[in-house]
C-alpha cells in the first residue's frame, strides 16, 4: 500500500508469494487478480440490489441466476472462514499490545473486540498511522502474500483476537475455492477504503478529512450492527487523529470545534455523536462518492464474465 499527503509520502514493496507455493487448486491471488475480482465481486450485488434496471442497461441481459450463485458462493466463503476463524485459540490483549508480538508468528487476525491500528514510524517524534481496524475486521491478508514481514499493528483498546497461523491460511483458505473468493472480497474492501483515504488526505480540507473518518468509521460499524444509533466510542486521541489524517493537533481541536459549533458532529471524551448525518455526509462525498452510471454497467457487463 501507499500514503501520500501535501508534504509526506511512504510505501511498500510489492512483491507476492508464487502461486506455486500454494495448494493444487487454490485460486492465483496475486494483486493484479485479487483487485479486479474482487471489484467483480462486491459491486455487483450492491448495485442490482439499487438499480436493476441496469440489468438490462447495456442491452446485455446479464442473469440474476449468476448474482444469486455469486452471493451464495460469498456466503459459503465467509462461513468456511468464519469456521476456521472459531477453531482457532483466540487470546485477551491490553491497549498498546503489538499483534504479532503477542502471537509470537506469521498469521492473519481477526479482531473480535476492540480496535487495533496499523502504523509506520515516519521520525523519531512521529507515528503515522496507516490505518484502523474495528471489530470484526480481519488484518493481515495481505502480507500473507508478500516476502517481508507485516508492517507493526498495536491495539487501540483492550480486546480479543483471532489468529489463524500462516501455514493454516494456505492450506485450509486459499486451497479452498470459495473461501478464496471471500478472502478476495476481503482484500478488495481494504484496497477501496485505503482508496478513498488516499484520496481524501491528498484532495480534501481538514474539515472533510475529519467528515471522512467519521462518516467511514459509523458507516464500518453500523454495517456490523455494532451500533443502533448516531452515537459511538472512538478510541482515537486528537495526535492520534492528526497522524492519522495528516493534520497537527492544533489544526484537529480548532475543526472539531467547528463541527461541534456548528451542530454537525460533536467530540467529547471519546465519544462522537453525530448531530446532523446529512451535513456530514455533505462534508464528506469528495472522498466517499459512489461510482457513476457508466462504471456501474462496467461492472455488471464484468460480473457476467466471472
Amino acid at each position: 500500500m501507499s500514503r501520500s499527503t501535501s508534504s509526506e509520502a511512504s510505501g511498500r514493496d510489492n512483491g507476492t508469494v508464487p502461486a506455486s507455493e500454494l495448494a493444487g487448486d487454490a485460486v492465483n491471488l496475486d494483486e493484479v487478480r485479487v483487485a479486479k475480482l474482487g471489484r467483480k465481486i462486491d459491486r455487483a450485488p450492491a448495485l442490482l440490489q439499487s438499480n436493476p434496471v441496469l440489468l438490462t442497461a447495456t442491452g446485455e441481459q446479464l442473469s440474476v441466476p449468476v448474482v444469486s450463485k455469486l452471493s451464495d458462493e460469498l456466503t459459503l466463503g465467509r462461513r468456511t472462514v468464519n469456521e476456521v476463524f472459531h477453531s482457532s485459540s483466540s487470546r485477551a490483549l491490553e491497549r498498546g499490545v503489538p499483534l504479532a508480538a503477542a502471537s509470537g508468528g506469521e498469521g492473519i487476525y481477526r479482531l473480535r473486540t476492540g480496535w487495533a491500528c496499523q502504523f509506520r514510524d515516519w521520525s523519531t517524534d512521529r507515528r503515522i498511522i496507516v490505518d484502523v481496524y474495528l471489530p470484526g475486521d480481519v488484518i493481515g491478508l495481505d502480507t500473507i502474500l508478500r516476502t517481508q514481514r507485516s508492517e507493526q499493528v498495536v491495539t487501540l483498546t483492550s480486546g480479543t483476537i483471532e489468529m489463524i497461523p500462516a501455514q493454516d491460511v494456505l492450506t485450509k483458505l486459499f486451497a479452498d475455492r470459495l473461501a478464496a473468493l471471500y478472502i478476495a472480497r476481503l482484500l478488495c474492501q481494504r484496497q477501496r477504503r485505503v482508496e478513498r483515504y488516499l484520496a481524501a488526505v491528498s484532495s480534501l480540507d481538514a474539515r472533510s478529512r475529519l467528515a471522512m473518518m467519521m462518516l467511514d468509521f459509523y458507516t464500518r460499524l453500523r454495517r456490523r450492527r455494532l451500533l443502533t444509533g448516531l452515537v459511538y466510542d472512538l478510541p482515537l486521541t486528537q495526535l492520534q487523529i492528526g497522524n492519522y489524517l495528516g493534520l497537527t493537533v492544533v489544526h484537529v481541536n480548532r475543526v472539531l470545534r467547528a463541527l461541534r459549533d456548528e451542530q454537525i458532529v460533536n467530540l467529547e471524551k471519546h465519544c462522537v455523536t453525530i448531530l446532523d448525518l446529512s451535513r456530514l455526509t455533505g462534508l464528506a462525498q469528495t472522498a466517499m462518492a459512489s461510482p457513476s452510471a457508466y462504471i456501474a454497467e462496467h461492472a455488471l457487463r464484468e460480473v457476467a464474465n466471472l
